[in-house]
């Protein structure tokens, strides 16, 4: 029998490379977007003209009913992005937490599984007060920023959302993704951005030179988030999907990007971006452990791929 699943943020980065891997398998998909972020490209259109997904364009700050009952929902809707967050920090706490309750408010059955996508950002205090040695653990006690800041406000979101779901009568996943990547990520990433200065300019200014990330294809996070998500064993409890390998600086990622893009692109090191992390690397023994080992896309073909879908 078909299972039927719902995912909200469908049209955004993972929302869209979850549902396209998901339609290859035996389910029926509803995938919810108010495209306020996530767009209608030419990709969501071939995704949404299979017969097994069901796209709607709902805005899940407004009362909304759902007649279909889900045996897993993959909640990604939320406002995202630095500049976004920053421009409007109360919207960002309002629009994110109401939209997970009109949500929690419509599933209609007890046997339905919450699988909620959180972020790395929940990291960031205690990275910043020097109280957490990497790579970051599920296990690892969080603070609240003394001071927040406008850019926090995603990351408290987050964090109440996170506790919402886990005090639900429903089964949970929390998911904390860290630094994925690829192809249709939008534009607002270090990865995209970097691509397009260096493609485009005879100069590009690398901001945070010196902090790093360790990067994961969404290829690599997509088949984490599955093999968790169907493995009854894994709920209720919270996993990073990432990688914990590579880790490299953005001054070195610029100039890896230089080589397949533009050659003649001349890189020079910039300020640092208020607020970035210094580092950003999941612990994933935790998720390894659950799901096995996966062979990992190595950042040079990543990049590889993402690149030419940029260009292209």
């Amino acid at each position: 029998m078909s299972k039927n699943i719902l995912i909200t943020g469908a049209a955004g980065f993972i929302g869209f490379n979850l549902a396209k891997r998901l339609s290859e398998k035996n389910f029926n998909l509803t995938l919810v977007d108010n495209l306020s972020r996530g767009r209608i490209d030419n990709d969501f259109k071939k995704l949404c003209k299979k017969k097994n997904i069901n796209f709607k364009n709902i805005d899940l700050t407004k009362s909304f009913i759902l007649k279909k009952k889900f045996s897993h929902v993959f909640h990604l809707a939320s406002i995202v992005g630095v500049k976004n967050v920053i421009k409007n920090p109360s919207k960002t706490m309002e629009t994110n937490i109401k939209s997970t309750i009109n949500l929690m408010k419509s599933i209609s059955i007890k046997k339905t599984k919450i699988i909620f996508f959180s972020t790395s950002e929940v990291y960031s205090p205690l990275i910043k007060s020097k109280k957490k040695f990497f790579p970051s653990k599920e296990v690892d006690a969080l603070i609240l920023p003394k001071f927040p800041s406008k850019r926090d406000s995603y990351l408290i979101s987050k964090l109440v959302i996170e506790n919402m779901v886990t005090q639900s009568k429903h089964k949970s996943l929390i998911f904390r993704p860290h630094n994925i990547y690829g192809p249709r990520m939008g534009f607002a990433h270090v990865v995209p951005e970097l691509i397009q200065k260096i493609n485009k300019k005879k100069k590009c200014i690398v901001y945070s030179p010196n902090h790093s990330r360790a990067f994961c294809f969404i290829k690599d996070a997509i088949e984490q988030i599955i093999r968790l998500s169907f493995k009854e064993s894994s709920y209720n409890k919270i996993y990073n999907i990432g990688n914990m390998n590579g880790e490299i600086k953005i001054l070195k990622l610029a100039k890896l990007i230089k080589k397949k893009v533009n050659k003649n692109c001349l890189i020079a090191p910039g300020n640092i971006t208020k607020g970035s992390q210094s580092r950003r690397v999941p612990d994933m023994r935790k998720t390894q452990t659950q799901i096995g080992k996966i062979k990992y896309t190595n950042l040079s073909k990543g990049l590889d791929e993402t690149i030419k879908w940029y260009l292209r």
